[in-house]
């Protein structure tokens, strides 16, 4: 009889480089990652393994992971999606953005799943040529401030989604940000959406590997639990179908 492998899904989550305050380091850059996306990923039965921005990847160790995440973070530059800065925009990070840019378009071209989160969403948004809103509620009034501190906002969710099958069709959300995707591109889809206001909340890939994208934190509390067991056992079923990791085995 065949012998289940108990092998765990490998799953690369990308970081961020913050400039350390205080004690001996200080003035020094730290790669920074809140440990929720790790301790989410692990309970949801991955192993993780965090990508910086100083480190980059070729294709062909890319195709090793089983799954991609981008995670959260600072604003993206406003002229990767064609526009010019704000007052209001956050600094951007130019070598994390093209650091991300990069991983996303390796991940397409090698059949690996892809998760983005919040700041992840937008780099895929980007990449694949949509637009931002860079200032909510300003530029869509009837969405709330959700870029001060955590705040809980509703979504609704194409029943023909993904992410449905995740979450079910209307789910509350821990969000954290003041942009979000103005215009779609047509590689992806709009799966969800803000309740009151219409503004896009989630994104899928509209063909090939896997592409899920939400403009929320599913990292913080219990309630976005679904969601990392949902795209484990994605990554995981793609790996075991041999659709990732295609120039290696």
């Amino acid at each position: 009889m065949a012998r289940l492998s108990t092998r765990r899904p490998l799953i690369g989550i990308t970081a961020g480089t913050t400039r350390m305050m205080s004690g001996a380091w200080a003035g020094h850059d730290a790669v920074t990652l809140t440990e929720h996306y790790v301790r989410a990923l692990r309970e949801a039965g991955a192993r993780v393994v965090i990508l910086s921005p100083q480190d980059l990847w070729t294709e062909e160790e890319l195709a090793e992971l089983d799954g991609l995440v981008l995670s959260g973070g600072r604003d993206l530059d406003p002229s990767l999606y064609g526009a010019d800065p704000r007052e209001t925009d956050l600094t951007p990070d130019p070598e994390r953005d093209a650091f991300e840019a990069g991983l996303y378009a390796l991940a397409r071209r090698a059949g690996v799943p892809v998760l983005g989160i919040c700041r992840g969403l937008q780099i895929i948004a980007a990449a694949e040529g949509g637009t931002l809103h860079q200032h909510l509620p300003e530029d869509v009034e009837a969405y709330p401030t959700t870029g001060l501190e955590p705040t809980e906002v509703d979504v609704e969710l194409s029943a023909a989604s993904d992410l449905a099958l995740a979450l079910g069709t209307r789910a509350r959300v821990t969000a954290y940000h003041h942009q979000a995707v103005r215009e779609v591109p047509p590689a992806l889809r709009a799966v969800g959406s803000h309740a009151g206001s219409g503004v896009v909340l989630a994104l899928e890939a509209v063909a090939g590997s896997p592409v899920l994208a939400v403009q929320w934190h599913p990292e913080l509390g219990e309630a976005g639990a679904g969601l990392f067991d949902h795209f484990v056992a994605t990554a995981r079923a793609a790996s075991a179908a041999g659709t990732v990791r295609a120039g290696v085995r």
